[in-house]
């Protein structure tokens, strides 16, 4: 039988738990979604990249002068995280 005819004879066996959320449990993995993951799997470069974020916050606070930006909404929004909904303007000057 050819693909297609296999496609066809199988859509005629609906399994209906086979989509349910219950069979889904087992696919959850925790830190799926984080960037560095997490448990004993933990990314081995993520206290690198902790350093050099660090580094570079540093950097920015003590070489430039920051001043945020007028006429900007400065409304919290909470998802993912605590950020100004519209972003934020800043400008960077030398000292």
């Amino acid at each position: 039988m050819t693909g297609f005819g296999l496609l066809v004879q199988e859509t005629r066996i609906f399994e209906a738990d086979h989509f349910s959320p219950q069979r889904q449990e087992h696919k959850k993995y925790p830190f799926s979604l984080v960037g560095f993951g997490g448990g004993p799997r933990i990314c081995i470069g993520i206290a690198f990249a902790k350093m050099e974020m660090k580094i570079v916050a540093a950097h920015l606070l003590r070489n430039y002068h920051w001043e945020i930006l007028p006429n900007q909404s400065l409304e919290t929004m909470f998802f993912p995280s605590n950020r100004p909904k519209d972003g934020l303007r800043v400008r960077f000057q030398p000292w």
